[in-house]
């Protein structure tokens, strides 16, 4: 049996989960920089600001997607096409979703 090399995550469905870990990272660090910044905690951030407000949830999405840009480009600089194509999907449901809350804060 072969050990399992880092070529076989070069799967659509392996970049998938990537872009969801990728947009939960790209949270939790934009998260982290404006509690830190703003003086307040995670808790307060996404009850109040993420939760409690429809005016800011578009904007945290599309901040929070945006780290899976840099996972796409470095996928396809190490010819890691169907990894890419699975963060790309990803960013394709991402969205119409921000649009959607976009039209909701009106």
């Amino acid at each position: 049996m072969e050990p399992m090399t880092f070529h076989r995550l070069n799967q659509s469905s392996f970049g998938f989960v990537a872009g969801l870990l990728g947009t939960c990272l790209g949270f939790a660090v934009m998260t982290a920089w404006w509690s830190w910044a703003n003086g307040t905690s995670f808790r307060y951030f996404v009850h109040e600001v993420f939760l409690g407000s429809s005016l800011y949830k578009d904007s945290i999405l599309t901040i929070s997607v945006l780290f899976n840009v840099g996972l796409f480009w470095m996928a396809l600089r190490g010819d890691w096409d169907r990894f890419a194509r699975g963060i790309l999907m990803v960013i394709f449901i991402t969205v119409p979703l921000i649009i959607w809350l976009q039209y909701q804060a009106f």
